[in-house]
């Protein structure tokens, strides 16, 4: 298992009992601005309710995305969403899929926001692609 600075096994509990798929993570940003109350990634990265973009994240995925075998699983983003509000603006998850639908990866998008919607030109090019949406309600 090749382990590379962006593209990272994703193994929370680092347990061989884990019923999970393999899979790995890729997040364009560090951090969230949904400020959840049940959030579980902010008890483990600094400063997480202050999300921020990735340093040289598209550079550094067209590397490490050859280093990965077609197929392999990958969710954007286990701890932070892909389409944050300053995504509107950077477009760095958009850039990102891109990138992504030309290696054939078996994509998985987590998100809260409607700005996926934006992306599904590129999304419907994807033969493998699971989008979950959380939504969260008061009762």
């Amino acid at each position: 298992m090749i382990k590379m600075s962006l593209i990272i096994p994703f193994d929370p509990w680092n347990n061989k009992l884990c019923a999970c798929p393999q899979k790995y993570s890729l997040s364009a940003y560090t951090g969230c601005g949904h400020n959840c109350r049940y959030c579980y990634a902010s008890s483990y990265i600094r400063n997480f309710f202050l999300p921020r973009p990735k340093k040289n994240f598209l550079n550094r995925l067209e590397k490490e995305i050859e280093k990965v075998e077609p197929k392999t699983l990958m969710a954007m983003a286990n701890s932070s969403d892909p389409y944050l509000p300053m995504e509107e603006k950077l477009k760095l998850t958009r850039r990102a899929v891109k990138i992504l639908v030309d290696y054939d990866i078996k994509l998985m998008l987590i998100t809260k926001s409607a700005l996926i919607l934006r992306d599904k030109d590129i999304l419907t090019e994807f033969k493998h692609i699971v989008v979950s949406f959380t939504l969260t309600t008061l009762n």
